[in-house]
């Protein structure tokens, strides 16, 4: 099974905010979400409080394209929107790299994506399931 759970602020500079410009880095994301082949998830851009968020979420059977497409479009939100920040959170039972017990948690901060180690529900079994 592969897991993913995710969340983004949309935001153009850590700075300052160009309302113009931001919008135009949302019509961006927003097409590039409406290029990606998905079917099953959650995947979410929404305006909220004059500001922009993404939500994404959900359980496939086993790791497919998608999870590529995933990791693609935070990439894309770092290269759009070097302000923007947010985690994704995934996990895979068939991992090859010794994650297969552990989540992977990715930061997206200052333009960049940076994997971080999962204090809180790794490893997978016994904190999450039993043996």
């Amino acid at each position: 099974m592969y897991e993913f759970h995710g969340w983004a602020a949309i935001r153009e500079t850590v700075n300052e905010i160009d309302e113009d410009h931001l919008n135009i880095i949302v019509e961006n994301i927003q097409h590039f979400i409406s290029n990606l082949n998905w079917s099953n998830g959650l995947l979410k851009l929404y305006p909220a409080n004059g500001n922009y968020y993404l939500s994404l979420g959900g359980f496939l059977n086993r790791k497919t394209a998608e999870a590529t497409e995933i990791m693609e479009l935070y990439q894309f939100i770092a290269d759009q929107a070097p302000g923007s920040y947010g985690l994704l959170y995934t996990f895979d039972d068939e991992d090859t790299e010794g994650y297969d017990n552990r989540f992977k948690v990715f930061v997206l901060a200052r333009g960049k994506i940076t994997q971080k180690e999962d204090i809180f529900l790794s490893p997978f079994v016994p904190v999450v399931e039993d043996e």
